[in-house]
């Protein structure tokens, strides 16, 4: 379990807000706790940065000017390799995680040691807001997706700020009801849809990159791991394997790695419709002189 110490230290360093304190509050870890220290990156670029930020945020933004510089002020920022994990599901919940640059992923281990992941959070987004506010431990497991950059706010004082703000409540609870949502969403289409549709709509909901390729190909941001992707769409590796070797053959998507980096987003969103998949599910496609799609069936493996 994470969690963090306070010490006191004579730099006269720069907090997320900009402003210069001496002596200042640095974080060092509990020895008994799982717990990665913080990396400071102060400047004026990223004060202005994070200023911006969190005065247009749905949560950080019904705070007043002054209260959001209060709680910048008991902010730090970390930076996270790819693969790093920055909470355990079941540790104490330190920090309200504001993601500056990169991607997590939030997700829950089964018994049986599958993994299932229940949402990406990018830039922009929090990460335990709520369990902040419940003085709860983390209840999902948050890793980064790739090199990220993020906003510790300390949890003690992100309740207070936010237990006088009704207007900030109510945004919390806006955005928990849409985590929920994405999350039920998640589960029915794991009993109503087929594995391929799943998995097309995995691909259609990942971070993509600005500018699009020439002839409708979509870029992607993240590469994720067939087992990531799997998780997302509720279906094992070797299923994911499967159905993107077929459309990596017909030229639906890109691959490099064994990862997924682009794909045809007609082709991807033309998966969704129920009438292009028979009983069991699967489909495999190739293009005629006329530049058209024909499918035929493939057998389960």
């Amino acid at each position: 379990m994470s969690g963090l110490n306070a010490r006191i230290t004579d730099h006269g360093s720069l907090s997320a807000d900009g402003s210069k304190s001496t002596p200042v509050m640095t974080w060092q870890p509990v020895d008994h706790l799982r717990a990665v220290a913080t990396t400071a990156r102060p400047g004026a670029t990223a004060d202005a940065t994070v200023h911006a930020l969190s005065a247009v945020h749905p949560i950080l933004g019904t705070l007043t000017e002054q209260a959001r510089r209060a709680l910048l002020r008991w902010s730090r920022f970390r930076t996270v390799k790819r693969r790093e994990m920055i909470c355990h599901q079941g540790d104490l919940a330190g920090a309200v995680i504001l993601v500056l640059e990169g991607h997590l992923k939030r997700s829950t281990s089964l018994p049986d040691g599958d993994e299932v992941l229940l949402g990406i959070v990018g830039p922009g987004d929090c990460a335990g807001e709520m369990t902040a506010l419940r003085e709860r431990p983390h209840d999902t497991n948050l890793m980064a997706l790739s090199r990220s950059r993020l906003l510790m706010i300390d949890a003690r004082q992100f309740r207070q700020a936010f237990d006088r703000n009704p207007e900030g409540l109510l945004a919390i609870m806006r955005a928990a009801a849409e985590q929920l949502q994405k999350t039920t969403e998640q589960l029915l289409d794991a009993r109503a849809l087929s594995a391929p549709v799943r998995l097309a709509k995995a691909l259609l909901q990942l971070p993509r990159l600005p500018a699009s390729m020439p002839n409708g190909t979509t870029q992607l941001q993240l590469h994720l791991s067939q087992s990531e992707l799997g998780a997302i769409a509720g279906i094992c590796r070797e299923v994911v394997n499967k159905h993107l070797g077929v459309w990596r053959d017909a030229g639906w998507i890109g691959m490099s790695g064994g990862t997924v980096t682009s794909f045809d987003t007609a082709a991807i969103a033309n998966l969704l419709r129920d009438d292009v998949f028979g009983q069991d599910g699967t489909a495999a496609v190739s293009r005629n002189r006329d530049d058209q799609w024909r499918f035929r069936r493939v057998d389960n493996a």
